[in-house]
């Protein structure tokens, strides 16, 4: 069997890899070498950045991956795809939030999931079809910089919001480790796994990340 999984530098490395080790009993401490494929007895193992993982499953180069529910959702929506996404329990949970500064009007929103973010628009009409800018990373800077921003990111301790005046945040949705792998390939070694559906992305409450 080959399995795709979060590359060293991916947040998702660690529980990925320990879940490696417990599953198939990978000893190679891949940290100190630059490998990229791996053997685990009969199984191939390639590591690649987690945002990949869904589309390495998808053209059948895998025939599971291990990445996060936020990427299989992200990927599933953009592309019109179905994915079979199995829940692995929690190792480290995180959020997909919408952020902005408290009290502001917003006029466009920073997005590190924009199928997400289109998705929870047209479900919540919380804030009509404002225009939607894809960003990679170091969000939370532009959102407070921009008097009209508001942004979805992901969320896991809240200090980078907080340290960014970016206080007024609630959920879209948790993500953590999970499975994927097309429909009906799941391999049977996790045929009894939960299946993660994809979510409403309805929302209305707010919650007070970190606290």
């Amino acid at each position: 069997m080959r399995i795709c999984a979060p590359s060293l530098s991916s947040r998702l490395h660690t529980p990925a890899y320990a879940h490696l080790r417990t599953t198939f009993g990978l000893t190679e401490e891949i940290e100190q070498y630059r490998q990229l494929r791996l053997q685990a007895g009969d199984h191939d193992i390639l590591l690649c950045r987690g945002s990949d993982v869904p589309q390495i499953v998808a053209l059948e180069i895998a025939d599971v991956g291990l990445t996060g529910y936020d990427v299989a959702v992200e990927w599933a929506l953009a592309n019109d795809r179905e994915l079979d996404v199995r829940d692995l329990g929690p190792s480290r949970a995180s959020f997909v939030c919408f952020v902005t500064v408290p009290g502001r009007r917003v006029g466009r929103i920073y997005s590190e999931y924009p199928a997400i973010t289109t998705r929870w628009l047209t479900e919540s009409r919380q804030y009509d079809q404002l225009p939607i800018v894809p960003m990679h990373g170091s969000t939370e800077a532009v959102i407070a910089a921009d008097p009209l921003g508001g942004g979805v990111l992901l969320v896991t301790s809240g200090d980078t919001l907080r340290a960014n005046g970016l206080s007024d945040a609630f959920p879209l949705l948790s993500t953590d480790l999970c499975l994927v792998s097309l429909p009906g390939r799941m391999p049977e070694r996790w045929g009894d796994q939960p299946t993660e559906e994809l979510p409403s992305l309805t929302v209305s409450r707010k919650m007070p990340i970190g606290h």
